[in-house]
């Protein structure tokens, strides 16, 4: 992992990091002596003792998932729109990439957006499951792709304010403990003008599932509901037959 990691992560109380490398080991820590370990070139900023509710159901259940994930959501996707990149451009095809932007996806998941995006950017992932990052940092080792994979909350996100050109989540966002505090992060990490990006199931799809006890625990409410007022530039439609909503907005 680039040691230059330090100009964008800070701590949840915004103390700067330090790259250590010592007995073989990596890791960043503060000067009041937060440590954040790198295993595998993943930095890890969570602990999972804290985490709680939603965020620690799916942390488990991707974490169990992930083995088949890529397989089950190609498939899914042929029997919807034909294949996976015909589905995932109704939505990617919304940022605009430049070359040398630095972007970040929020719940990245194995990565699956990643070979259809802009190359010569700089990208960053963030997910709570260790075992989907594992499987993302394999997928873009064979795809030669360089990337910053970090395990992190999306309620509490271990970047300094307005670090990126290109903020988006596609999946996951219905099932964050506080969508409210997630979209809060994402505003604040992102630079002045940046356009933002989420997209997720529709509770169309949902209500075919809400026998699912992953399902049963969150609450339904409308995407746009979560965004502060300030926000420009909002927009919302339905993609994939129904299947995902995107919404996107700018930071002012």
């Amino acid at each position: 992992m680039d040691q230059n990691i330090t100009q964008i992560i800070q701590t949840q109380n915004g103390e700067p990091l330090q790259y250590f490398k010592r007995k073989g080991v990596d890791y960043l820590q503060s000067a009041n002596g937060v440590k954040f370990q790198i295993n595998n070139g993943i930095l890890s900023c969570i602990d999972n003792v804290s985490i709680t509710g939603n965020n620690k159901n799916y942390q488990i259940m991707y974490d169990r998932f992930a083995g088949f994930y890529d397989t089950a959501t190609k498939f899914y996707a042929f029997m919807k729109n034909g294949n996976e990149k015909k589905r995932v451009m109704q939505y990617l095809s919304l940022l605009d990439i430049k070359n040398g932007d630095r972007v970040i996806e929020i719940s990245i998941g194995t990565g699956r957006n990643m070979k259809y995006l802009n190359p010569s950017a700089d990208f960053y992932g963030i997910d709570i499951s260790i075992e989907m990052l594992k499987k993302c940092k394999k997928k873009m080792k064979r795809l030669k792709r360089e990337i910053t994979l970090i395990q992190a909350e999306a309620e509490f996100l271990p970047i300094k304010d307005e670090s990126f050109d290109v903020v988006f989540s596609a999946g996951g966002f219905n099932f964050f403990n506080y969508p409210g505090k997630a979209v809060n992060e994402m505003l604040r990490i992102a630079k002045t003008g940046t356009k933002i990006l989420i997209t997720d199931e529709t509770e169309k799809l949902r209500s075919k599932f809400s026998k699912n006890e992953f399902y049963s625990y969150n609450q339904v409410k409308k995407p746009a509901d979560y965004l502060p007022e300030y926000c420009q530039n909002v927009e919302y439609k339905e993609i994939c037959n129904g299947d995902l909503y995107v919404l996107t907005f700018n930071k002012p």
